[in-house]
């Protein structure tokens, strides 16, 4: 049985539809993307010229409305992608933290998971060459706390994550038995004790004595990298300052007795 002519024009017509619909289809597909990437690059733009304004007047004068002049849009514009100066400011910390904590990875993953006092060279080397190139943002970080400004809710994780690095590593070479000597036999205050074991709900897998040396490290670290931000280790060393550093992750190799 064949088909007649009207049949035939039915057939092209509903395949014309189909096309046509699926050509509009994927119009809609193509601006949305467009607008996506347009949008990226906006928000990408904004962060730069926030950076840029940090650098230039520090954390505490960060503006919207300058960033929205800087960028020829108007402050309403600008609204649209950060409802203000905090949720802006969130969004920097936590791409400073995700930049942070995949340096130290990768510091650490330099090493063979065997080589624990590898690992944690790596990782602490890592630490202090981060800070050195983005010095906005570490003291964005664990600088000076803009005034004002609360610690967002939703940076709990990228941060934890950061302290889990260094937490992990000498954790691993604990479980590994390649931390011995005096400091490990000190018998941590009661106080610290629960405060730690309350800590390991939250995700810090490891006993309170890993906590309190990954914390001591912590603080060693944090104290050097930021005299060398300030300028003080420069003024005291000049070209010194790689030896000392060096030196300084040796002597914190020693005094967590880590072999």
């Amino acid at each position: 049985m064949s088909c007649g002519r009207g049949d035939e024009m039915t057939t092209i017509k509903v395949i014309y539809d189909i096309n046509c619909k699926q050509c509009k289809l994927f119009e809609v597909s193509m601006a949305q993307t467009r607008r996506e990437r347009l949008r990226l690059e906006t928000i990408e733009e904004i962060k730069i010229t926030a950076w840029k304004q940090i650098g230039e007047q520090g954390a505490a004068s960060l503006s919207l409305r300058a960033i929205a002049r800087e960028m020829g849009m108007t402050a309403p514009g600008l609204y649209r992608y950060y409802k203000d100066r905090d949720a802006l400011v969130t969004a920097l910390v936590m791409d400073a933290f995700s930049s942070f904590t995949n340096r130290l990875e990768t510091g650490r993953d330099a090493y063979p998971v065997t080589d624990h006092t590898g690992r944690f060279r790596g990782m602490c080397r890592a630490y202090f060459q981060w800070a050195m190139e983005n010095p906005q943002r570490y003291m964005l970080l664990f600088g000076t706390p803009i005034q004002g400004y609360l610690f967002a809710e939703e940076l709990g994780p990228v941060a934890q994550r950061s302290f889990l690095v260094l937490q992990g590593v000498i954790g691993e070479a604990f479980v590994a038995g390649k931390i011995k000597g005096e400091v490990v036999g000190l018998k941590l205050p009661t106080s610290l004790k629960v405060q730690y074991e309350a800590l390991r709900k939250f995700g810090m897998p490891y006993t309170g004595t890993v906590t309190q040396l990954a914390l001591s490290v912590w603080s060693m670290i944090h104290g050097m990298t930021s005299l060398y931000l300030y300028n003080y280790l420069a003024g005291f060393l000049q070209e010194g300052v790689g030896a000392f550093v060096e030196f300084e992750i040796e002597k914190m190799i020693a005094i967590i007795g880590l072999e």
